[in-house]
């Protein structure tokens, strides 16, 4: 597509020929449909100039002409007749009498459905950030339903765009070419609609900012003015190689890049020097196989000179959604360089319509098949719609959604060369969580481009991820939340550590729940004659065990009600206490927060039994998260590695001292060299002073250091106990 496709496209002018005629050309052109397909279009396109009348567009044309326009653009991906029929009909149902039952009496069950859908994306009026968020979540949910809905509202936002410039707002033509380029131009791209693309980014950019739209079109048409000439004069060129070389050629075509495109570019390259861009100009070559292309690169680089750093082979290693083509860019074919690409006729449908490419017009259930990437971005979107489809929080949904969908990604190569798309900014520990579930819950060691990286590690394009997992241990902790970027994986170890708490919990209550049944020597718990266990179903009995947890429901009352016969015939005291193996904590008192997780449930210290008001702080293990108060005498004992900040709900996030008692052996700059490695771990000292030593070839040295992540000090104290030459750590106190 060149300049004047984008001038005839922004230029409209009111239809005011018979629209009828318009439907006829468009029906001459669809060839893969029969007479009999051809009559049931038609009969829509009837049925939905009947209803809509005498109503006009702002345009001032007929309405009619609308739906006969976005038919238009759809036939680009070649659509199946109830394709056809909703495209016409996508708008009877909400703004004309005509019901579903109407539309469902007349055609068919699958073309109402699809206008339903279609009715329920559009309908919607919301202030401006809810109004988008709404049209998303509603426009991924129908597409879950049926991907051919948006293929038909895409079409529909094109000619939307084509004539917006008939809207008498200039706020709201503004704002409506803003969500075009922030929603719609993102959802082309990933299905790889690039021809819809095109048409959104190009006309949405001309109204967003028509200065930049104007200075770059008239660059463009002052340097490559004589596109037709240089293409044909590289056609003809090309055409003789071919016959010189004997390699078959089926297609030979070029194009200018698009002024949208440009923009970006400049905007890449933060330039505003037009003369950059060097691939402004570019020629596609369409061959008959893939042996074909290598040997069409290989003449073309005979010819003329290749800049080696532009080089891409898209056929060895496909772009994650499927695209593949060879691309170079040569000097000495004109007097600036040229892009050329080089794919089969395969990889050009595909280059072109992405998804659309696989619609199978021909088949009898016109099923639409996608590729696996493709597919995993259309699932990714489902499971954010219905994550956030009756939450009113918009803010969590407008972050994940701008996360993982609309975001620019990055792609990263395992070690058997497969390609993983990640969000930018994403670290290792996001890439484990894409990868498999066992890579994330058993993860050791992350390997990136050969060289062994810490959690955090933020991954770029091309990198190479390699992860090492414990055989059979589980390392996935809530500590390891703040080393995520991605909410799906934030998610997916938040639902973990939740289940493993639950289970923590239940086995406790159960284990509570058996030492009375012991003592009273009723059925223990899901052993033969337990009552307890048959009388609740598993989801009811979950909620009985979470509510004796809470306190709502006492151990005794519930032997009482269940064991009322058995027990009048035992002479037993059920009043008796029994020995606690854990604190429940009030209601009140759970209010904790671990590692800013706010939905943590947690086990408080029966030694302990932290009140409101002290200092705490958590310890994770196997099957459990504890609260300890800092005095606890528990914290002479605990492993380092294990700790995490825990702080009271309302309260401000804990900071903890680490005192540290060390014997600094006398040699030279010793002092300087501890401090050089609290500075390298960048650790805040907080106090730093020296005492006297019965050794004569020691000095001690008391130092309090500053952490906000408790597990941090475990890496301190590691760090300190391999400097065996200079010091030795004594002592050491959580303040």
């Amino acid at each position: 597509m060149d300049l004047n496709s984008i001038q005839q496209y922004l230029d409209y002018k009111p239809y005011t020929w018979v629209v009828d005629n318009l439907m006829e050309d468009i029906l001459s052109h669809a060839t893969y449909l029969d007479t009999e397909e051809k009559q049931q279009v038609m009969r829509a396109f009837y049925y939905a100039k009947k209803h809509h009348g005498e109503v006009k567009r702002l345009s001032g044309e007929e309405y009619i002409v609308h739906p006969v326009k976005v038919l238009e653009f759809l036939m680009e991906i070649k659509p199946d007749v109830a394709s056809m029929q909703t495209a016409l009909l996508h708008d009877v149902i909400e703004d004309t009498p005509v019901t579903y039952e109407d539309v469902l009496e007349e055609f068919w069950q699958e073309v109402a459905d699809l206008c339903e859908w279609l009715v329920k994306v559009s309908k919607v009026r919301y202030k401006w950030e809810q109004r988008q968020l709404e049209t998303l979540k509603k426009t991924f949910l129908a597409m879950w339903k049926d991907l051919r809905v948006i293929f038909i509202k895409i079409a529909d936002r094109i000619h939307n765009i084509q004539t917006l410039h008939y809207h008498p707002k200039p706020e709201k033509r503004q704002r409506i070419a803003e969500e075009t380029l922030q929603i719609y131009v993102p959802i082309a791209k990933r299905l790889w609609l690039y021809v819809y693309q095109w048409y959104l980014e190009n006309g949405s950019f001309k109204i967003v900012d028509p200065k930049e739209f104007s200075r770059i079109v008239q660059y463009v048409r002052r340097k490559y003015g004589d596109v037709d000439m240089y293409k044909s004069k590289w056609m003809e060129l090309l055409w003789q190689l071919c016959s010189q070389e004997n390699i078959t050629c089926l297609q030979i075509d070029g194009r200018l890049k698009s002024p949208h495109r440009i923009r970006k570019k400049l905007i890449k390259y933060q330039t505003n020097d037009i003369g950059k861009i060097m691939d402004i100009l570019a020629f596609r070559i369409v061959s008959d196989g893939v042996g074909d292309c290598y040997n069409m690169l290989g003449i073309i680089h005979k010819y003329y000179t290749p800049i080696f750093s532009k080089m891409k082979d898209y056929i060895a290693l496909p772009k994650p959604n499927g695209y593949k083509s060879l691309h170079t860019t040569v000097l000495g074919m004109f007097n600036f360089p040229v892009e050329i690409q080089v794919r089969t006729k395969k990889m050009d449908q595909i280059a072109n319509y992405g998804v659309a490419a696989h619609f199978a017009y021909s088949d009898a259930n016109h099923s639409v098949t996608v590729s696996e990437k493709q597919a995993y971005w259309i699932e990714k979107m489902q499971e954010i719609v219905k994550k956030y489809q009756a939450s009113p929080d918009k803010k969590d949904f407008k972050d994940e959604l701008n996360i993982e969908i609309l975001q620019k990604n990055i792609f990263i190569y395992t070690p058997k060369w497969d390609i993983i798309e990640l969000p930018t900014k994403s670290t290792i520990l996001d890439f484990a969580f894409r990868v498999h579930t066992d890579i994330w819950l058993k993860y050791k060691s992350g390997f990136v481009n050969g060289r062994i990286v810490p959690l955090d590690h933020t991954l770029k394009t091309g990198d190479i991820v390699d992860i090492q997992t414990f055989k059979n241990k589980y390392s996935a902790t809530n500590g390891r939340w703040k080393y995520l970027h991605t909410p799906s994986a934030k998610a997916k170890l938040n639902r973990f550590i939740r289940q493993q708490q639950k289970d923590v919990i239940f086995k406790e209550v159960s284990h509570t729940i058996n030492e009375k049944l012991k003592d009273l020597n009723l059925p223990l718990l899901g052993a033969k004659g337990d009552l307890i266990g048959r009388k609740w179903k598993w989801d009811e009995y979950d909620r009985l065990l979470l509510k004796i947890r809470d306190r709502q429901i006492s151990i005794t009352k519930l032997i009482k009600d269940v064991y009322q016969d058995t027990l009048k015939d035992l002479k037993t005291d059920i009043e008796k206490p029994i020995k606690k193996s854990v604190t429940w904590p009030s209601t009140e008192q759970r209010r904790v927060i671990v590692d800013i997780d706010k939905d943590i449930d947690v086990i408080f210290c029966p030694d302990c039994n932290p009140k409101i008001g002290k200092k705490i702080i958590a310890r994770s293990a196997k099957d459990w998260i504890k609260i300890h108060a800092l005095s606890c005498s528990a914290m002479s004992t605990l492993d380092y590695k294990k700790l995490l900040e825990a702080h009271r709900k309302d309260y401000d996030i804990n900071t903890y001292l680490l005192r540290l008692t060390l014997d600094v052996f006398d040699k030279p700059w010793a002092l300087i060299k501890i401090l050089n490695i609290f500075e390298f771990l960048t650790i805040n000292v907080k106090d730093i002073h020296t005492k006297e030593s019965k050794k004569d070839w020691v000095t001690q040295v008391i130092v309090d250091l500053e952490f906000t992540n408790p597990s941090k000090m475990y890496y301190t104290l590691k760090e300190l106990q391999e400097k065996k030459q200079l010091l030795k750590v004594i002592k050491k106190q959580i303040l």
